[in-house]
């Protein structure tokens, strides 16, 4: 699969910004369109940043083999509006190049390894945000 133009990018979303999720408006808004899902390689730790107001997922990517395969989406994206959506990310979170399970390197949403050190929750054997979300409203449903 290729961007949808000649000059799009593929960027990577973990979190907020899939569809159907908060920030989605925020992907639109910046020119960028759903192009398909994907997972990381097996090198990626994934973590709940509940530190954070809202919690955000943060990625840390570390030795292969050292985390699992996280699920992602790809979108497609100008550069323009890809720096158009990098004024909107706030620390610990950036743009980084992430590694995918194909084989492929694309932009996507990458986390300081220091967020995982202060109140972050390790979701990684999750296997995507999610299921990180099913799991925090189901307890809320069984009482």
């Amino acid at each position: 699969m290729t961007p949808t133009t000649p000059e799009a990018l593929l960027v990577a979303v973990c979190g907020a910004h899939m569809r159907d999720m908060p920030l989605e408006p925020r992907m639109h808004k910046c020119g960028a369109s759903f192009h398909g899902e994907a997972r990381t390689d097996d090198s990626y730790r994934f973590y709940a940043l509940t530190a954070q107001d809202p919690i955000r997922p943060g990625l840390i990517r570390g030795a292969a083999g050292s985390g699992a395969q996280i699920a992602l989406e790809l979108w497609s994206i100008t550069p323009e509006g890809l720096g158009q959506l990098m004024t909107t990310i706030d620390a610990p979170l950036g743009v980084g190049t992430l590694q995918l399970s194909d084989g492929r390197r694309v932009k996507g949403f990458v986390c300081e390894a220091v967020a995982a050190q202060t109140d972050a929750e390790d979701i990684t054997a999750l296997g995507s945000w999610r299921a990180f979300l099913a799991k925090r409203i189901e307890p809320a449903r069984t009482k």
